[in-house]
């Protein structure tokens, strides 16, 4: 009795895709899509323009898009689905001190969703590729901004290597939106604010914010 032995188990290598995207139709009329974006990572683009695609072929009067605690990630990924919502327009850019570090990046024509109204939630843990395309959205006036200002994390790394196999990460430029404003340590700030009440919890009645563009919609 109580023989210590070792278990064997057999496991089979598989490519993990991190689930991104979660999505619900809300309102009174079941006619508002909600997509909840929680990171800007490789597939991202992927998994949330398929679900507005899906969306598009019911009768929608609009989206809310929560990026609320989403931390950010690639900045292609924020490229791809912020241009996915503009006709024209600059992104964003990015300035450093060699000219090599300050790129322009701008939308392609065409609107995935015909200029229905977008709400964006955003709180102080939405950060770096989300402030992105919050302030991009905001700055062309495609979208209502509302919650709380953003964390201000706009600002470029770059690693490099040491002999040693260690490497330096290093601040190499920051971001700019389309108005010029940088969003290191500013952040991007709501049209409507709207703060978390107390007992606040996301995905339930007390989520005030998001109760708050509902009722926006359904005004």
């Amino acid at each position: 009795k109580n023989i210590k032995k070792s278990l064997t188990f057999k496991i089979q290598r598989q490519i993990i895709e991190v689930k991104s995207v979660d999505s619900k139709i809300l309102g009174d009329q079941k006619n508002i899509g909600y997509i909840q974006l929680k990171s800007f990572n490789e597939n991202s683009d992927k998994q949330f323009i398929k679900k507005i695609q899906n969306f598009e072929k019911q009768k929608l009067i609009g989206y809310i898009i929560d990026l609320r605690n989403n931390p950010g990630g690639l900045l292609n990924q924020a490229i791809t689905i912020t241009d996915f919502f503009l006709e024209k327009g600059e992104i964003v850019s990015t300035r450093g001190r060699k000219i090599s570090e300050t790129r322009k990046f701008f939308a392609r024509s065409g609107d995935g969703v015909k200029g229905k109204p977008i709400i964006i939630l955003i709180n102080n843990g939405s950060a770096s590729a989300s402030e992105i395309f919050a302030g991009a959205l905001k700055d062309h006036k495609r979208a209502i901004i509302l919650g709380e200002n953003s964390y201000g994390k706009g600002s470029v790394q770059s690693i490099i290597p040491l002999k040693n196999g260690g490497g330096i990460r290093l601040t190499i430029s920051k971001y700019y939106l389309p108005s010029g404003k940088s969003i290191s340590d500013i952040g991007v700030s709501p049209d409507i604010i709207i703060e978390e009440q107390n007992q606040f919890e996301l995905d339930s009645d007390k989520d005030n914010q998001l109760n708050y563009a509902i009722k926006l919609f359904q005004s």
